[in-house]
């Protein structure tokens, strides 16, 4: 599952400037952001926890990489050691 879901991230691509985190009471509580231009996405919790409203974001497709855009500061988020911490430790539970 958690290969699917890195697979899934790497492939994806988005950017905007966040108005709104919340967690989406109708989707499993699934965290969320609402870009300035209405459009929302679900975003992994840990990485969710790193942003803020206000934050300008971007992760361009093939990339493992979010960039986060704060006060003249950029921050990044590196998606693939998360996941692959994730992935050695849940074939280590099977």
């Amino acid at each position: 599952m958690m290969k699917e879901n890195y697979n899934l991230e790497i492939e994806d691509s988005y950017n905007g400037k966040i108005e709104r985190r919340y967690y989406d009471k109708f989707n499993h509580n699934a965290s969320m952001i609402e870009f300035v231009d209405n459009k929302s996405r679900g975003i992994h919790p840990y990485f969710w926890g790193k942003m803020q409203v206000g934050d300008s974001i971007s992760k361009v497709k093939g990339d493992s990489i979010i960039l986060v855009f704060r006060n003249g500061e950029k921050i990044i988020l590196e998606i693939a050691p998360f996941y692959e911490k994730a992935i050695k430790k849940q074939q280590k539970n099977k």
